[in-house]
């Protein structure tokens, strides 16, 4: 390699995120004929005393709330750096490229909504300004609605080589349910569901558990797969790396702050319930399910329940604050959108899975409720799910 032509990424790898940076970084190289003069490599925190910044022509840095050790070493280095994680800990790097995590509050706040919860709960870590953000947001969508949301930020403690939320066993066990839990990331997610699991709390029916990243290991491992607002590590990277070589060659980024939205909420067993105790509305959201590759007649429906229609909606609108039919619209589009983004099926079989009567049928509630035709959705994010799974 030529002088100074390495960029460093500097995090910590047991997280999904950072993993997530440093594959984005990778692909942004080898894909931006602008950037591939450069090579991409990770440095452990550990290492940072050691490092020879000699041939580093810049950094993007992870989350360093922890390692107050790191932050001395990196404050005497004179090589361009971008923040990455919005830490806290860094206020003299003015730089940033980072999730919005406004954003993923109400993106949460809005999921558990639509699923009739009333009971809400926030795990989160008390020492880090980005999950700081997202408890702010997410309390504040769900107070819009008048709801109120128990938090937790209980300290860590090292168990069996991970740090464990020292409290959060008799925290889950004494909250009212059902209850939603929105988690600050995918790891804590992951050590909520164990304790439900210890404590013999059924997840999703008592709790349900959406966390953030979409983790490739704690949010996909078998029989504990977690629901979870994915942020697109590849669209930071990139922009991080636009600005990081913007510094380098000496001109000045147009912005000091850029901020990337969440991608839609992926839909895992940790979620996969509604909050009803309506046991009509109950049985409708069955009947829904189990005739949704049919398609669901609402006349059959009200017939077979042995209900009226206004009885039904009424019940439908007290239960979830919306009508029978916005229901089955939600459960099309949130069906199709996993099907968009998980499977290569031509239009037709995903209409025919997503409950649709037509491909055209599809296209127009889409475009309608969504913003934006189903193969535009199709190319746009599973681009970037798969970028930010290294594919």
């Amino acid at each position: 390699m030529k002088k100074k032509d390495w960029l460093i990424f500097i995090g910590d790898l047991s997280i999904g995120y950072s993993r997530g940076i440093l594959r984005g970084m990778a692909n942004a190289i080898e894909s931006q004929p602008l950037m591939q003069r450069y090579a991409a490599y990770h440095v452990n925190i550990q290492e940072l005393s050691k490092l020879d910044t000699n041939d580093v022509g810049g950094a993007l840095i992870g989350g360093l709330s922890d390692h107050t050790a790191a932050i001395k070493y990196l404050k005497r280095w004179d090589i361009p750096m971008v923040d990455v994680a919005a830490d806290q800990a860094l206020p003299w790097l003015p730089w940033c490229v980072r999730g919005d995590d406004d954003a993923i509050g109400r993106t949460a706040a809005a999921y558990f909504m639509e699923r009739g919860f009333r009971n809400f709960g926030y795990v989160g870590h008390a020492r880090h300004l980005a999950m700081a953000r997202r408890e702010q947001s997410f309390v504040a969508a769900l107070k819009a609605n008048r709801h109120s949301v128990r938090c937790f930020h209980g300290s860590s403690e090292r168990v069996r080589r991970r740090w464990w939320p020292h409290g959060m066993y008799k925290w889950i066990k004494d909250a009212e349910k059902p209850v939603a839990i929105f988690c600050c990331n995918d790891l804590r997610a992951s050590a909520l569901l164990v304790d439900c699991h210890r404590a013999g709390i059924r997840v999703p029916e008592d709790v349900a558990i959406l966390g953030v990243d979409d983790d490739d290991l704690f949010a996909t491992l078998k029989g504990r797969t977690i629901s979870t607002v994915p942020i697109p590590t590849d669209i930071v990277a990139e922009r991080a790396l636009t600005m990081l070589i913007s510094l380098i060659e000496g001109r000045t980024p147009p912005q000091k702050l850029v901020l990337v939205p969440p991608q839609p909420v992926i839909t895992r067993t940790s979620t996969d319930v509604m909050a009803v105790t309506d046991e009509l509305v109950r049985d409708s959201l069955v009947y829904i399910r189990e005739h949704f590759a049919q398609g669901v007649s609402i006349k059959r429906m009200v017939d077979e329940l042995a209900v009226s229609r206004p009885t039904l909606e009424k019940r439908f609108m007290a239960a979830l604050g919306r009508s029978v039919a916005s229901e089955v619209r939600r459960m099309q589009l949130e069906k199709t959108k996993l099907l968009l983004l998980n499977s290569e099926l031509p239009m037709p079989q995903v209409a025919m899975r997503g409950g649709f009567s037509s491909a055209q049928q599809m296209s127009v509630s889409f475009k309608r409720f969504v913003g934006m035709a189903p193969t535009e959705y199709r190319r746009v994010y599973s681009k970037e799910r798969s970028r930010g799974m290294g594919a």
